[in-house]
This record gives C-alpha cells, structure tokens and sequence, in this order.
C-alpha cells in the first residue's frame, strides 16, 4: 500500500511542475521584462488581421473582403448593393503602411447593372482613387474612400453569416 501512495504522491507532484511551468519562467522575470514582454505582444500587429470577409457593422449593405496578393499587398473588394439589380464595386490593391492602417492608390469603381440572370451592363465611375482602410478596434475596420466618401462613418465587423449572406 505504502508503494502505491508512493507512486500517487509522483504523479501529483509531476501534475502540479508542469502544470506552472507555462507561467513559472514569466513569474520569475523582473516585473520590468514581464511589461516589456506583454508589450511587445499588444504591438505586434500584422496587417493578416484585415483579412477576411466583413460586413457593415448597422445595415448590412457594404460587403468589404480582403485577401493576400502579392507578398507585402493585400486584394480588396467593397461592394455595395444600391437596389437588387444595382451594385457598386470597388477593387483595390492595398499596402501596410503603418500599424493598424493599410493605404491604397489604385482603386477601380464600376457600377454593376443585372438581368435576369447575369450582369447586363458594367459602368466604370472611375479608376486610381485613393484611400485608407484602418483597425480602430478589436475586429472592427473603417475604410476611407478619398473619392466617394460613402463609407467614411461606417464601421465593418466580421462577416456575421457563415455562407457570406451575398448582396
């Protein structure tokens, strides 16, 4: 019996060293380097945060997606959907340009018409606009057209749909 309290007493010592050792080094660092560690986690910001699929945040009418492009370049699509058969398209190719922030200056706007059953007609408004997409929160985007301002007071949150929800 005496082997068997032996063996159960290991285990639980055993449990409780690993159990503290994924905060038993930080624990021992000098408060200063445990500060300089938490914030350099805070700033490490990567512009990957952007993408995704996102929608506006009150109405639901602006789809905005970013993807990866080249290396250093991400791919942006807005769309905002005016009336069932009357779409508006922006498609941009946006680079970091400081922490939270990505800035582009090739943006494309085309006015989609439909039919039936395909686009019918496609106007371009314009093409080289400029503007800025900025992280102004935990999962939450605003995007500045230099041109249109449509979207300048709206917030974007993660795609609410699974299935994207489509305009």
């Amino acid at each position: 019996m005496k082997a068997v309290f032996a063996f159960a007493r290991k285990i639980v010592l055993a449990a409780a060293i690993s159990a503290m050792l994924p905060t038993g080094f930080a624990c021992a660092m000098p408060n200063s380097v445990q500060a300089a560690a938490v914030e350099d986690k805070a700033s490490a910001f990567t512009a990957d945060e952007f993408v995704g699929f996102w929608e506006e945040e009150a109405e639901g009418n602006f789809r905005f997606t970013v993807t990866h492009a080249e290396p250093g370049w991400y791919g942006i699509e807005v769309c905002y959907n005016r009336t069932p058969k009357l779409v508006d398209i922006w498609t941009m190719t946006a680079k970091p340009t400081g922490e939270h922030v990505m800035e582009y200056k090739d943006c494309r706007h085309c006015l989609l018409t439909y039919g039936p059953q395909y686009i019918d007609k496609e106007d371009l408004l314009y093409e080289n606009g400029t503007g800025t997409v900025h992280m102004v929160g935990p999962k939450r985007i605003v995007w500045k057209d230099h041109q249109d301002h449509v979207a300048d007071s709206v917030f974007f949150i993660p795609l609410r749909s699974p299935l994207g929800g489509g305009l």
